[in-house]
């Protein structure tokens, strides 16, 4: 069960994950997505987001996918997570090492494409190889994105790559959900860990987790 508190949840009425997800809107550009515990940390004591995670929270997160033309993540977050081929959304995988060893979805023949500085790092992969600037990841990848018409792109990597990419002026929101739930006098700028330049424009909350969306 979701409540709407203000913002777009508000507006649209919310009462579930589902209608949460929709009332966002479609989006062109970046939209990242994480969970952070109330303190900000991004994992959790097995250097995981999975213990952060709630399941309404993994339903928004799954919605969202689905919304999504493609989604980003960073190596080290899709080899900790373990990521496969995804049912929804193209997926893009960025690593500045090159090193894409044990994530399934590296291993699979489609569904995925390697981004690194370096063609040679995955020789016997079946996936296409896209070259990219080490310190500027997003020019190659956007270009990318942009030849195959993928306008909706979901970044689910980690503080580091979305560090980088919010450095861009690509960004055009971020939905973050904080857990546990927040009291909503609590929820300053601030309490974005990536900018607090970012507008609040979507709050709403379950039982133990609370949801923000942030535009730029």
């Amino acid at each position: 069960m979701i409540a709407a508190l203000s913002g777009l949840a508000l507006s649209n009425q919310v009462s579930t994950v589902e209608e949460l997800a929709k009332s966002y809107g479609n989006w062109d550009g970046i939209r990242t997505n994480h969970v952070i515990s109330s303190n900000g940390s991004f994992f959790d004591e097995s250097g995981s987001s999975r213990g952060l995670s709630t399941r309404e929270d993994l339903e928004l997160l799954l919605a969202l996918r689905k919304q999504a033309d493609l989604v980003i993540v960073d190596a080290v977050t899709a080899r900790n997570e373990q990521y496969k081929k995804l049912s929804s959304s193209h997926l893009a995988i960025v690593s500045a090492s090159g090193n894409f060893k044990s994530i399934p979805a590296a291993d699979a023949s489609s569904g995925a494409t390697l981004f690194s500085p370096s063609n040679a790092s995955r020789d016997d992969s079946k996936l296409e190889h896209v070259v990219i600037h080490p310190s500027e990841p997003f020019v190659a990848l956007l270009d990318w994105a942009k030849r195959m018409n993928m306008k909706a792109l979901l970044l689910e990597a980690g503080p580091t790559l979305t560090n980088v990419c919010l450095a861009t002026t690509h960004v055009a929101q971020s939905a973050i959900t904080i857990s546990p739930r927040l009291l909503p006098e609590s929820l300053t700028p601030q309490r974005n860990p990536f900018s607090n330049s970012g507008s609040l424009v979507s709050l709403a909350e379950s039982e133990d987790a609370t949801f923000t969306l942030w535009a730029y």
